[in-house]
């Protein structure tokens, strides 16, 4: 047991270092100012906007770089440069680790085309301008794209059923190709779906939403069900998780639930709310 203990300390320590020095390398190396010519930047917890990133990635011969992990090759110095930001919408707005990343992205310069994709269950507020404050610019083009639902903490809010995920799985393909026609054209667009009451939900409802829900303390563990695997830590995107007999929580949760859906035992809980929800699982929508 006391070496047991020993190397959950260790891995601990080690995990939290990783953590802590990519961080450090990723706000060095956006102030070395280290260019890039075509970047598409991503954050994804679910494999949702990953999935959209990889099709414009193939779509515009474009590079993929995680935005939580060593982005080092911010955004543009000349007219040929094309930077897109892909990332889900979260309460109509964005999401905390996209936020950050876009307050220190520097400035492109004249002529760079920056664009945003964004994934969204539904609607998507007015999430474009949360990330239009944050980067202190406008956007060139926007674009919502609509795959499977993944929020389930709240009442009402569930995943999908199996038909609804095929059939916007189904239309995923068609809508990227069709962004990336607008991107290859440098096309200044807008084509998003707000949803009803859009400003209310973003500027009323996304603060209220991200001061009470955007945490980790509401996380469950049920022992019974939990068998060690580690897929949970494994899976989260921003390094929260460490591994144990149990899983833990570091308080620095970006909200994505990717712990919850990756837990093959449906071991993993936020509060009572999500006890007899369901899980999404990309790879077997897509496959299956």
């Amino acid at each position: 047991m006391k070496i047991y203990l020993q190397e959950s300390i260790t891995v601990a320590n080690f995990s939290l270092f990783t953590f802590h020095f990519s961080h450090f390398i990723f706000h060095f190396s956006l102030k070395c100012r280290i260019f890039a010519g075509r970047m598409i930047y991503y954050f994804s917890g679910t494999g949702n906007s990953l999935q959209v990133a990889r099709g414009l990635a193939d779509a515009l011969g474009e590079r993929l770089c995680p935005m939580q992990t060593l982005p080092m090759l911010p955004i543009g110095t000349d007219g040929e440069e094309l930077t897109g930001l892909v990332f889900p919408v979260y309460a109509w707005g964005i999401p905390n680790i996209v936020e950050t990343f876009a307050k220190a992205l520097p400035q492109g310069k004249q002529g760079s085309f920056l664009y945003a994709v964004m994934t969204c269950g539904d609607d998507m507020g007015y999430a474009d301008r949360v990330l239009e404050a944050a980067l202190g610019r406008k956007l060139d083009a926007a674009f919502s794209v609509l795959m499977p639902n993944v929020y389930v903490c709240l009442p009402g809010f569930d995943v999908d059923s199996n038909e609804v995920c095929k059939e916007k799985l189904r239309r995923e393909g068609a809508r990227v190709e069709e962004i990336a026609r607008c991107i290859r054209e440098r096309k200044p667009v807008r084509m998003l779906k707000r949803g009803a009451f859009p400003r209310t939900k973003t500027y009323a409802i996304r603060p209220l939403f991200n001061r009470y829900l955007v945490t980790d303390k509401y996380f469950r563990v049920d022992a019974s069900r939990c068998i060690s695997c580690g897929r949970c830590s494994k899976k989260c995107p921003v390094g929260n998780i460490l591994s144990g007999p149990l899983p833990t929580w570091q308080s620095h949760c970006t909200g994505c639930l990717a712990c919850y859906h990756a837990c093959p035992y449906h071991a993993i809980n936020f509060g009572t709310m999500t006890q007899s929800k369901g899980q999404y699982d990309l790879l077997k929508q897509l496959y299956e």
